[in-house]
């Protein structure tokens, strides 16, 4: 089931997605972003930073509404982070019941039994390392792309799971029971425990915000409610860098395990690539995808406040019930199979030859590796991963920024330098900034002593003057630069944007110089008709009597073509 996708959005030239996907688990097919679910590890970076707000994620949303609707037996269990997350977390508790929740739990009651299982799993385990599995994202990072690493997976089950067995053993089959918290990747976790009926929803802070906000309820406006059942100290720490080993600190002391707290996935990979390497051994990676741990995931709402604000909040008030003891499952309630395992899921790269490789990159301009700039504009790390990136399908040439910079550059350069016309190019004080070499031929000049020079030291400004005040372009007039020798047909190009204007100047000198030429000849057969007519005259005078009216149509004739040649040339 494809659990995260991005909605048809303008994605050209931006590729914010690829860029900050540690994994690259994204392919741009017709300009259009689209996650690639084999190689996704669901940690919610990409639709994080989508300045398109095209997220398109899978939401169970729609059936806990229909669930509250029909009055069905709702027990939320609720990820301890929602201490930090929101201003008035107890608040929050009173509105899940207005809504229509049963019973509202928290996870944390999950935490605490999954520390004991670790407790006892490190005091027995013979693995070389152990990496916690309450990250779905981590353990997916592992399975797809560390399969030599899955041995030191711990195989437990997470937090959400271990509660959620523990509800659906007390509550039976007719609990409706929904996880909500700020992680993303939990619904991947959870698809297949829904399925097998272990819980039957997922849903984020951030969705259970929008549908307050959509029943225009106020949370501060409620009386504080604390949640049905309550976690001890040991897993209301859960969502805190830490939060997990220091719960088990003197087992771990007394184990052979060095313990790791690492967030974030670019430093897990580092870790993690250093485990496969074998340059670390005996050590126990406390593993958070979020930077900050679980109280940094991703589908917090959008008004929260930011996440150093959080983790403050959420110690102070955390460490405030550190001596307080809650009552919730009894140890017959908790003692569930919590076993699980993990498979490997690897992601096999396609293998391709150096010439396949050369070629893409040589279709980018890039012929020596002096040409690879390893900008990362594309998103990938290197031009050689992008190169193996296009030959996967998962992107295009095009996306090489600096390459179809350059293309662009060439094409108007190459317009420029041997356009026919004259080009001129001024600033909005008429201050010339560029002229091609035909304008420099033609008047004669050095383009770099008439650059930042007023237009009007080469040619009159009168016209361009117009375009600036009017904020309208000219189609063309025709312009006598007689200081050059020169007629010109003058276009001028407005652009508000860029701050300049863009004169076209084409050189129609011997085009008018034929015109005059043929203007010319007309005038001089038009003289020979006068002096036809005039002759003709002469002689009708002295047979007058014989020609009568029709030297008079003659004339009058001639005279008719006489305005019509004129005509012409005006």
């Amino acid at each position: 089931m494809r659990i995260l996708d991005f909605y048809p959005a303008n994605c050209k030239n931006c590729y914010k997605c690829v860029r900050n996907c540690s994994v690259k688990a994204i392919k741009m097919i017709d300009d259009q972003a689209q996650i690639v679910e084999e190689k996704c590890i669901a940690c919610g970076n990409c639709l994080l930073v989508c300045p398109q707000n095209a997220r398109n994620i899978h939401s169970d949303l729609e059936n806990v509404e229909n669930a509250f609707q029909q009055g069905k037996k709702i027990i939320v269990s609720i990820a301890p982070s929602y201490i930090g997350v929101y201003d008035e977390p107890y608040k929050l508790i009173s509105v899940l019941k207005h809504l229509g929740a049963y019973l509202v739990e928290e996870t944390a009651i999950g935490a605490e039994q999954v520390s004991k299982l670790y407790s006892e799993y490190i005091k027995t385990t013979k693995k070389s390392n152990a990496i916690t599995t309450c990250c779905p994202t981590v353990n997916m990072m592992i399975q797809n792309y560390y399969p030599d690493l899955i041995k030191y997976l711990i195989p437990i089950d997470s937090p959400m799971v271990a509660h959620c067995k523990m509800i659906r053993k007390r509550h039976g089959s007719d609990a409706y029971i929904v996880f909500l918290g700020p992680c993303i990747s939990k619904k991947c976790e959870a698809y297949g425990y829904q399925l097998s009926g272990v819980m039957d929803a997922v849903i984020s802070f951030d969705e259970i915000d929008k549908l307050i906000e959509s029943r225009n309820i106020s949370i501060s406006e409620f009386e504080e409610t604390h949640p049905d059942l309550e976690g001890n100290y040991t897993g209301k720490k859960y969502p805190l860098e830490q939060g997990i080993l220091s719960g088990i600190n003197n087992i771990v002391e007394n184990s052979k395990f060095a313990p790791a707290t690492i967030s974030g996935i670019d430093n897990l990979k580092k870790a993690f690539d250093a485990l496969s390497n074998k340059e670390i051994t005996n050590v126990l990676i406390e593993a958070n995808s979020c930077e900050g741990g679980c109280i940094g995931g991703p589908a917090v709402p959008k008004k929260s406040r930011n996440i150093y604000v959080r983790k403050i909040r959420a110690r102070n008030k955390i460490q405030n019930l550190k001596e307080k003891e809650y009552k919730n499952y009894s140890l017959e309630e908790k003692n569930l199979n919590n076993i699980r395992n993990f498979r490997n899921k690897q992601y096999i790269h396609p293998k391709f030859t150096e010439e396949e490789i050369r070629n893409v990159l040589e279709q980018t301009g890039k012929h020596k590796k002096s040409d690879e700039l390893n900008c990362g504009a594309c998103g990938y790390d290197s031009c050689r991963d992008k190169a193996i990136s296009v030959l996967e399908g998962l992107s295009h040439s095009q996306m090489c920024m600096p390459y179809m910079r350059s293309e662009a550059e060439k094409i108007s350069n190459i317009y420029f330098e041997y356009s026919p016309s004259i080009i001129l190019i001024v600033d909005l004080d008429l201050n010339i900034l560029d002229l091609n070499p035909v304008g420099a031929k033609a008047f004669n000049i050095d383009v770099a002593f008439v650059k930042n020079k007023p237009l009007s030291s080469i040619i009159p400004d009168n016209d361009f003057r117009h375009v600036l005040r009017t904020e309208e372009n000219m189609e063309g007039r025709k312009l006598n630069l007689e200081k050059y020798g020169l007629t010109v047909y003058e276009r001028i190009i407005y652009l508000p944007k860029n701050k300049i204007l863009f004169g076209i100047l084409n050189d129609i000198t011997d085009d008018e110089f034929k015109k005059e030429q043929i203007t010319n000849f007309k005038m001089n057969t038009l003289e020979t008709a006068d002096k036809v007519i005039e002759k003709q005259m002469r002689v009708a005078q002295e047979i007058a009597g014989l020609l009568g009216e029709t030297t008079a149509e003659t004339k009058s004739a001639l005279l008719k073509l006489k305005k019509v040649v004129l005509e012409e040339n005006e």
